[in-house]
């Protein structure tokens, strides 16, 4: 019986032999397809891979301001601009909370005695940041109304940052990148403290030149701290103690900038300013192609504006839903924020690109997902710095660049 099932298998395997044989000895040369004997079972087309720049498939723009207020950023923008054409720059305006008519005379004592007059304050001002690249650098303090809030314009302060209300001049070292500089004040600073309900404001300015300076903010959990220094009556003898106050309101002022055209759009400023873009995807890319890289081009119409040696951060971030200025915003994972972000410097005119790969693969695996982007600064509030770019109907309209390959056919099908 083993013998009969070895020659049926020699037999099978014979027969098999015969049929390629019959068929011409068809066979497929592994290392070098498409060159065998078999063609049909080769793909009758090759991979290609297709560069396109897309220049008409915006559909429509708008711009929306206020995102973040300069009172909600979470620095203050301090800078200064001074050329033979002008001047330009942002002041800091800060009103601290109201000072006691009374302290405790000592520690772990509930006995409070009434303050019976100022010898002096102290001011610290964290710096958290500056351009290294200026050196010199100075900040002025002046005496600011305590009425100041965020209906209070540049054109509102201006007279205030005056040699009649500069109450001291603080050098920032040149060594310094993230540190504090303070200052003592006279006790006469606030002519007015008593009858504005011991409550003082100050407003901070660069005296140098050109240059800038981010100062801390209570929003950022680092403000101006503000230190009074007083004598206190404890059961007849006069005592020294000290009271601190941080800020009720702190905010800056930018001085005004032109409008935009009706072919310009902005991102970024102070307040913050979003470009929301929507584009129609052409149907060779949008249904069976697979899309490689995709980048969002925008072209300035001018100098990105805003503090000397300063830099904006932009980003183009998927719509979950185009419901105009209050559109939310797909999620970035955190690890891909700084593979999407493009850095422009206040200045330059060159061309801004941005990768948006994910968002448009994601276009053509949904078309349910608005086919859109909102351009915006990241983080929002963290610089004076606006780009204006062109609008979808200019001549320096912004444009998708879209690297795809195509569906290839096999056999026909």
């Amino acid at each position: 019986m083993e013998a009969m099932g070895v020659r049926l298998l020699t037999m099978r395997v014979l027969m098999v032999g015969a049929v390629l044989l019959a068929a011409g000895g068809c066979r497929e040369d592994l290392l070098a397809p498409g060159t065998g004997t078999c063609p049909e079972f080769c793909p009758p087309e090759q991979l290609q891979v297709v560069d396109s720049v897309l220049l008409d498939n915006v559909l429509s723009d708008s711009a929306f301001g206020g995102y973040v207020q300069p009172s909600e950023a979470t620095s203050l923008h301090v800078y200064r601009d001074s050329t033979d054409a002008g001047e330009a720059g942002s002041r800091a305006a800060i009103v601290f909370q109201a000072f006691s008519d009374s302290l405790l005379v000592a520690a772990g004592d509930t006995t409070r005695g009434a303050v019976l007059g100022t010898d002096s304050f102290t001011i610290v001002v964290p710096v958290r940041g500056r351009n290294p690249a200026f050196t010199g650098l100075e900040i002025a303090v002046h005496r600011i109304p305590i009425g100041t809030d965020t209906a209070t314009t540049f054109a509102d302060l201006d007279p205030y940052f005056a040699d009649s209300t500069l109450l001291a001049v603080i050098a920032i070292p040149d060594t310094l990148l993230s540190d504090t500089v303070s200052a003592v004040l006279d006790s006469l600073a606030f002519p007015a403290f008593a009858a504005d309900g011991n409550r003082a404001a100050v407003g901070v300015a660069l005296r140098s030149p050109a240059g800038y300076v981010q100062l801390g903010s209570d929003d950022g959990q680092d403000g101006v701290q503000f230190t009074r220094h007083v004598r206190v009556d404890s059961a007849g003898v006069a005592v020294s103690r000290i009271e601190g106050k941080l800020p009720s309101f702190d905010s800056f002022r930018a001085s005004p900038q032109a409008a935009a055209g009706p072919d310009e759009r902005d991102v970024g400023g102070a307040p913050a300013s979003r470009t929301m873009l929507r584009f129609a995807l052409p149907p060779r890319i949008a249904d069976s192609s697979t899309v490689l890289r995709a980048t969002l081009v925008l072209v300035p119409t001018g100098p990105v504006m805003g503090a000397p040696g300063d830099s904006l951060g932009v980003i183009a971030q998927g719509l979950a839903a185009d419901v105009g200025a209050k559109s939310p915003l797909q999620g970035i994972p955190v690890d891909s924020v700084s593979l999407r972000v493009a850095f422009v410097t206040v200045g330059a005119t060159d061309t801004v690109r941005l990768d948006v790969t994910d968002l448009v693969i994601g276009w053509t695996r949904d078309a349910t997902r608005p086919r859109a982007f909102a351009v915006r600064a990241i983080p929002e509030g963290g610089s004076v710095a606006l780009l204006r770019m062109g609008a979808a109907a200019g001549a320096a309209r912004p444009r998708l660049h879209v690297t795809f390959v195509p569906p290839v056919s096999l056999g026909g099908r």
